[in-house]
């Protein structure tokens, strides 16, 4: 995400009480995502990607991480494909403390589920921190 769209996003996070591990591209993401994390706040465009990119990164090995998809303009294809394609949400410019709350709060519940039946199926341990992207 360029840096001037970055900033409000996380001036909303951090107002939210939310903690955020920041990444600038699909690499930086692939090495944050090795962290604990519950979800992933992206860009539709990223420097050396898109969506669909840290969408297939977090698929491959983080089933129970979510992705939410930022943009500027509130646009219903996008969103259903977004949904479509296994993402959790989208959130549109300008950025509401409310909104984005919510927003993350649901898919980190859906996250915290996923990751507790998978800690059912496989003794697998359970992720507790944020991350934006």
């Amino acid at each position: 995400m360029a840096q001037e769209r970055r900033l409000p996003l996380l001036d909303v996070l951090e107002s939210c009480g939310i903690e955020v591990v920041p990444a600038c591209n699909c690499n930086e993401a692939r090495r944050m995502l090795e962290t604990q994390v519950q979800v992933v706040l992206t860009d539709r465009v990223l420097p050396d990607g898109d969506w669909r990119a840290v969408l297939e990164i977090v698929a491959q090995d983080l089933a129970n991480v979510q992705v939410v998809v930022c943009s500027r303009l509130g646009d219903h294809t996008l969103l259903i494909d977004v949904l479509e394609q296994g993402a959790y949400d989208v959130l549109v410019e300008p950025y509401q403390c409310e909104e984005v709350r919510r927003v993350l709060e649901a898919a980190a519940a859906r996250s915290d589920v996923r990751s507790r039946l998978l800690a059912r199926m496989t003794g697998y341990k359970t992720k507790t921190a944020r991350a934006a992207v």
